[in-house]
């Protein structure tokens, strides 16, 4: 294993990054924001007409559940702020591990070309 000083600058900036947001305690929550139409059922509301009711909700995982929260007005920055924070986290993941299959490839390559004992 490389020690950090040893790895590409690239790594390093996505190490230093993911530590520093995680560090700062940025709230997150790996969920998706979904906006759903709907009609109310009143039989003089507007959305008998076709102008249907628009919430936000936030698709997510509550232990093996998939729910559906639904995101008040009031709350949406928030939601979309939590959201935004996860793909921040999830994109710095992918790139360390990327960068760590990639040095892995090439160590198992270099060793298959040596000769067995």
């Amino acid at each position: 294993m490389l020690r950090r000083s040893q790895l590409p600058p690239h790594d390093r900036v996505a190490r230093s990054r993911l530590l520093k947001h995680l560090a700062a305690a940025q709230p997150l929550a790996r969920a998706s924001l979904v906006s759903m139409a709907r009609a109310c059922g009143k039989k003089t509301c507007k959305c008998t007409r076709g102008e249907k009711h628009v919430s936000l909700y936030l698709a997510a995982r509550l232990g093996q559940v998939r729910k559906m929260i639904y995101v008040p007005p009031s709350l949406e920055e928030t939601a979309r702020r939590l959201v935004a924070n996860s793909k921040i986290v999830d994109g710095l993941l992918d790139q360390m591990s990327q960068a760590q299959l990639e040095r892995f490839v090439a160590l198992k390559t270099r060793r298959q070309g040596r000769p067995r004992r």
